[in-house]
C-alpha cells in the first residue's frame, strides 16, 4: 500500500480523474497481467476490448462521487453483489473498508464493507 496504491489515495474525494492516478509502478502491475492473460489463455480480442471498456467505465463511475444507483440496490438480492460509487468513496474516505472493486462478494463475505454502506 505505502510503495503502490498510497498515490491513488491521495484524492480522499475522488473525481473521475482519480480513476488514472496511479503510481507508475501499480500502473505496470495493474496493466500488466492484461498481456500476461493474453499470452497464457486464449481470449478474443472483442471480448478483452469489452472487458477493458467496462473496466474504465466502472473506474470512472466509481470515482465521480455521484450515486448512480437506485435506493435499495445495495439490499437486492442479486445487485448487492456489485459495488457502487458510494462504496468506492467510503474507501477513499477511510481507507480500512469496502476494499473490493467491481463485485462486492469478499466484503460482504469477509465482514470488511462500513456499516453505513447499505
Amino acid at each position: 500500500f505505502q510503495w503502490f496504491h498510497l498515490v491513488h489515495h491521495k484524492s480522499s474525494n475522488p473525481t473521475p480523474y482519480t480513476s488514472f492516478s496511479f503510481h507508475p509502478l501499480e500502473s505496470v502491475v495493474e496493466f500488466g497481467i492484461v498481456p500476461l492473460l493474453a499470452l497464457l489463455m486464449p481470449i478474443h480480442a472483442s471480448a478483452l476490448f469489452l472487458f477493458t471498456l467496462w473496466s474504465i467505465v466502472f473506474n470512472v463511475m466509481g470515482h465521480t462521487g455521484y450515486e448512480f444507483s437506485p435506493s435499495g440496490f445495495t439490499r437486492h438480492r442479486f445487485f448487492k453483489w456489485f459495488n457502487t460509487p458510494t462504496h468506492h468513496n467510503m474507501h477513499h474516505k477511510r481507507s480500512n473498508c469496502n476494499y473490493s472493486l467491481y463485485f462486492n462478494f469478499w466484503d460482504r463475505v469477509m465482514g470488511t464493507n462500513h456499516p453505513e454502506y447499505d
